[in-house]
């Protein structure tokens, strides 16, 4: 095998603050990556506070994204991926464009975030209408919607389940549960978002369970990731996403947000 760079550099918020939790969440991020891909992450520090519109914005806009990625330089990422759907859709496209930019400009390497990966892999599906579970408080699932609007796709029903804090604790079944309350039949695929969300290990069973596509944000940015490194993303069990190639948006679909 070639000794091409195939690392990548994940920047997250940490809102967990103890190493066992952490380690718990790089490992989801690993989930969806295949072993010749690398990984090294830096995270950002997050305050004890609500996890609020403001609060995301607050993350999104205080530099400390920037100041990470350009420390994480030292390990010789390929490519960047900023872990983290709040912040990343909090402002709409064009924060999420901004954010991005911000990433490349500060490092001069390629970045994506988990909203952007999002939209390229329901896009990828074929999806224009999802039912969506999260954690977030009601004015960041609303947010949510917007975002995705903005690149049409529908939200036609939502199960927040207004947790102020400590998103990156819940439990998978909980989130598994609010997906599938989520679910109605109008929905083509079922979108749980935050990347605190532990969902490797239930995707596929889900998938089975209400016969449609589900799409996670820990999922697509994994997916995105191998696709902008230029390899394929064939892991077993990660859902429908992982037997389509990243970039595969068909024609006439686009956003401002594409990675």
């Amino acid at each position: 095998m070639s000794q091409e760079n195939l690392t990548l550099g994940a920047i997250y918020p940490d809102d967990m603050w103890i190493d066992y939790d952490i380690n718990c969440t790089l490992d989801e991020f690993r989930r969806f990556l295949p072993d010749e891909v690398s990984m090294v992450s830096v995270r950002t520090h997050v305050p004890m506070e609500d996890s609020s519109l403001a609060f995301g914005i607050w993350l999104a806009e205080n530099g400390d994204i920037e100041a990470a990625a350009a420390r994480l330089m030292r390990l010789k990422p390929r490519i960047f991926a900023y872990y983290c759907t709040t912040a990343s859709f909090v402002r709409g496209v064009a924060g999420d464009t901004a954010l991005k930019k911000g990433v490349e400009e500060a490092t001069g390497l390629p970045c994506t975030t988990s909203s952007s990966a999002i939209v390229n892999a329901l896009h990828a599906l074929g999806v224009t209408r999802v039912a969506t579970a999260s954690p977030y408080l009601e004015d960041v699932n609303q947010a949510l919607n917007s975002y995705l609007a903005e690149c049409d796709i529908e939200v036609v029903n939502s199960n927040a389940l207004h947790f102020p804090q400590d998103h990156g604790l819940v439990p998978a079944a909980t989130i598994r549960e609010a997906a599938e309350r989520s679910d109605v039949p109008g929905a083509e695929a079922i979108l749980i978002s935050c990347t605190g969300q532990k969902t490797a290990d239930f995707i596929a069973d889900l998938e089975q369970h209400i016969g449609k596509p589900v799409v996670t944000s820990n999922q697509a940015t994994g997916w995105q990731a191998l696709g902008m490194l230029g390899v394929e993303p064939r892991l077993p069990g990660r859902g429908a996403l992982f037997g389509i190639p990243a970039g595969s948006t068909p024609a006439g679909r686009s956003c401002l947000s594409g990675a």
